[in-house]
């Protein structure tokens, strides 16, 4: 199934162990994630948002359904999928993940501001 090799490719690409992802999940270790990797065992439902959270990823993704798609313009789609999935420039997205709602809310100030300079330069 495609979730239990998701699972795997997502944790190897963080660099996690499977010892980390367990303890992230909130197994007692490793042998659980070996066995769910492996597709001997199945994640109970209430695991797959935990597992999506500890890979950066969403449950959807995770399961390997389709999705829509969030972005309406093609190039931006594509760049957006690019921060996501390419380590060295996902640090957009995995730097929101444990920041305060204030910093939050400055990235989310300094992103429209960015955006007010651009239509400044189109003009």
């Amino acid at each position: 199934m495609k979730l239990y090799s998701n699972i795997k490719m997502l944790r190897e690409q963080l660099g996690l162990s499977q010892e980390e992802l367990a303890h992230k999940v909130g197994y007692k270790d490793r042998t659980s994630i070996a066995k769910i990797e492996a597709g001997k065992i199945d994640i109970p439902q209430s695991k797959i948002i935990a597992f999506a959270h500890a890979l950066n990823t969403t449950p959807v993704e995770l399961m390997g359904w389709e999705n829509k798609g969030y972005y309406t313009d093609p190039e931006t789609a594509a760049y957006a999928e690019e921060l996501r999935t390419n380590n060295e420039m996902k640090m957009l997205f995995s730097a929101a993940r444990d920041i305060s709602k204030e910093s939050m809310k400055k990235t989310y100030e300094y992103i429209k501001f960015l955006k007010t300079q651009e239509k400044g330069n189109d003009e």
